[in-house]
């Protein structure tokens, strides 16, 4: 039986201050290990999107913070906890955190339905 892929969905809050060195950060250190567990089969699809507008657009403007939309399809969970327990990403995510003024909103879980666009 095939496992049924597993997905995330994480909005980040980074202060407005940290928004450019948070996301040379993940260009040099978290968007190769994606291209590796990508080119393994391990990562179906992801994106990193600044967002432009939505719910919080008010308190992002009050809280002085830019928000990100983080979407990762994985192979399954065990790809999933792969890539959270790598080096690479641990050492990325302690560097993260101290540039959110609060926790990120996470949601994960089996991909009922998937259309990829290039």
């Amino acid at each position: 039986m095939r496992r049924a892929s597993q997905t995330n969905a994480i909005i980040l809050r980074i202060r407005k201050t940290k928004a450019a060195e948070f996301e040379r950060a993940f260009a040099a250190e978290e968007l190769p290990l994606w291209k590796d567990f990508h080119k393994g089969g391990k990562l179906l699809a992801a994106s990193l999107t600044r967002v432009a507008y939505g719910v919080e657009e008010d308190d992002a403007k009050k809280g002085k913070y830019v928000a990100y939309i983080l979407y990762a399809v994985m192979k399954d969970m065990r790809a999933h906890t792969e890539h959270d327990e790598d080096e690479r990403f641990t050492a990325f995510l302690k560097k993260a955190r101290r540039w959110q003024p609060e926790g990120p909103s996470v949601w994960g879980g089996r991909t009922i339905f998937r259309v990829n666009a290039e």
